[in-house]
C-alpha cells in the first residue's frame, strides 16, 4: 500500500511535523482541515511551502465541529497570486460548546489574494507573523472577536488588514499595518463590533490609515498613525462610544484625524500631533481645532 500524501496525512489529523527545506504544492494536494491537527514547521523562513496552484486555499480550515483545535506554526507560505487565499478558515462550530480555535504563530505569508480571509463563529489567534505582499488585503476577517498580537501586515495591494460583517478585533496588539496600497487597516462592519487595539503602529499607507464606519464603539490607544496618504484616521459615528487616548498622529498627507460622534460619547485624551499637512488638524463633527490645545 503507498503511503499517503502529504495532504492524506494533513486531512486525517494529529501532528503533522514538516521538514526544512521547499514543499511544492499544485492544485491536486492543497491542504484541507476540519479535524484536529498541529502542523509543525521548523522556522519562518527554513520551512517554505511554495503553492504554485493559482486558484484555492493552501489552507482550508472547516471549522464547523466544536472543540477543533488547529495550530499553523513556524513556516513560510508562498501562494501564487490569482483568487486564492493561503489561509482559509470558515464554519460555525462556536454555535456550540466548546468553540473551535485556531492558532497561527510565526509564519510568513505571501503572494495570495487576500492571504487570509475568516468567518464564522470561533477564536483566531495570530502571533509574531508577517503577512505581506498580497494582491489584495493582507487579512480579511470577518470572524467574531480575533486576536491579533505582534504582526506586521505590510506592502499588501489593497488593506493591511479589512474587519467586514461581523469581523473585530477583541485583542488587538502591538501590530505594524505597514506600507500597504490602500488603508492600513479597515472597518467596514454589518454587524455587533466592538473594537479594542492598543500600541498599534499605522505606518506609509498609500490612503488614510484608519478608516473606521459601523463600529458599535471602537478604542485606539498609545498607537501610532504616521506618514499615511490622505490623512491619519477617519472614525464614523458609533453607538455606544469611541476612545482615542494616547496617540501619536505626525506627517499624515491630511487631517491627522477626522471623528462624528453624535449618537454616544467621544474620549479625546492625551494626543499629540506633529509635522501637519492640512489645515484642519483635527476635525470633530465638522469643526476644525488643533489636536495640542
Amino acid at each position: 500500500m503507498a503511503a499517503p500524501s502529504l495532504a492524506q496525512q494533513v486531512s486525517l489529523g494529529g501532528i503533522v511535523n514538516l521538514p526544512a527545506g521547499t514543499i511544492t504544492l499544485d492544485c491536486s494536494n492543497q491542504f484541507a482541515i476540519s479535524k484536529g491537527t498541529i502542523i509543525q514547521g521548523q522556522g519562518r523562513g527554513v520551512t517554505i511551502i511554495n503553492d504554485t496552484c493559482p486558484t484555492g486555499d493552501t489552507f482550508n480550515l472547516d471549522l464547523s465541529a466544536p472543540g477543533t483545535m488547529v495550530k499553523v506554526l513556524d513556516l513560510t507560505v508562498i501562494h501564487n497570486t490569482t483568487i486564492g487565499t493561503v489561509l482559509n478558515i470558515s464554519g460555525d462550530g462556536g454555535k456550540q460548546s466548546p468553540a473551535p480555535t485556531v492558532v497561527v504563530s510565526s509564519v510568513d505569508f505571501s503572494q495570495a489574494q487576500n492571504c487570509i480571509t475568516t468567518s464564522g463563529l470561533n477564536l483566531f489567534f495570530l502571533e509574531k507573523s508577517i503577512v505581506r505582499g498580497c494582491g489584495s488585503d493582507g487579512a480579511r476577517i470577518s470572524s467574531f472577536g480575533v486576536t491579533l498580537h505582534d504582526n506586521w501586515f505590510e506592502f499588501n495591494g489593497g488593506n493591511g488588514v479589512s474587519f467586514v460583517g461581523a469581523g473585530f478585533c477583541a485583542s488587538c496588539f502591538g501590530n505594524e499595518y505597514n506600507s500597504n496600497f490602500g488603508h492600513g487597516f479597515v472597518y467596514d462592519s454589518s454587524e455587533v463590533a466592538d473594537a479594542r487595539h492598543i500600541n498599534e503602529y499605522v505606518d506609509s499607507n498609500g490612503d488614510v490609515g484608519v478608516v473606521v464606519r459601523g463600529a458599535r464603539d471602537f478604542t485606539f490607544n498609545n498607537g501610532w498613525v504616521g506618514t499615511n496618504r490622505n490623512g491619519g484616521m477617519i472614525v464614523g459615528d458609533t453607538a455606544l462610544g469611541t476612545a482615542l487616548v494616547g496617540n501619536t498622529f505626525t506627517n499624515n498627507f491630511g487631517p491627522n484625524l477626522v471623528v462624528e460622534q453624535s449618537s454616544s460619547p467621544l474620549r479625546l485624551a492625551g494626543n499629540l500631533s506633529s509635522m501637519p499637512h492640512d489645515k484642519c488638524d483635527v476635525r470633530v463633527n465638522g469643526i476644525c481645532k488643533s489636536m495640542n490645545d
